[in-house]
């Protein structure tokens, strides 16, 4: 793992265009990977390009200039929030989005480029404010769709929903999320442990 990249909307993105370290990592669980990524293989090149409000849709449209053009040998990628909120807005189901032919495009066009590695994670969300709790069913289909797609490609896949729901269960929802979306220093620090325990 010499070139890594991490693809995603905004939980991925977390703040890495406005920091001023000038290394442009943000400062969710991209930095704190990279920092222990680091330790074990200095000479380690890591790009984040989460984008906030980024959908499957978009990724697939920037994909060249935020990752192919890089030629990363491991990609990451973490999507599904923004698609399952444009689905609840009523512009249509993920299906009909074609969220799951999006998914698929862009896995393949990142194997076709010759990385060698993909990690897929799920979208996620929580129960506070209460008005997500009518969503999960969505966050269960995106993620139901993205690891067979994962699985189409023989790609390992995290599913995230209910595992940092049982962060927050025993941690407290606020400690691990600040408006049921993103994730606070802790939630990313779980995130960051849980990628590491996967995929390393």
């Amino acid at each position: 793992m010499n070139r890594l990249v991490f693809l995603g909307d905004s939980i991925t993105d977390s703040n890495h265009l406005w920091l001023a370290d000038g290394r442009g990592l943000g400062d969710g669980y991209v930095h704190y990977l990279a920092e222990k990524l680091e330790e074990r293989e200095p000479s380690i090149r890591i790009w984040n390009k989460g984008q906030d409000g980024f959908t499957s849709a978009a990724v697939l449209r920037s994909l060249d200039f935020n990752c192919l053009k890089l030629r990363p040998d491991t990609v990451s990628l973490l999507i599904g929030v923004n698609d399952v909120a444009v689905a609840k807005s009523g512009t249509g189901s993920l299906e009909s989005l074609g969220f799951r032919e999006q998914i698929h495009e862009i896995l393949e066009r990142i194997l076709e480029c010759g990385t060698e590695r993909i990690f897929c994670m799920g979208p996620f969300l929580f129960s506070s404010p209460q008005k997500f709790c009518s969503w999960f069913p969505d966050i269960k289909k995106a993620e139901d769709l993205f690891w067979q797609e994962a699985e189409f490609f023989h790609l390992p896949f995290l599913p995230l929903h209910e595992t940092l729901n049982q962060a927050a269960a025993q941690f407290g929802i606020h400690a691990v999320t600040t408006d049921g979306i993103h994730l606070t220093s802790l939630g990313h620090q779980l995130l960051a442990e849980l990628w590491m325990a996967h995929f390393l």
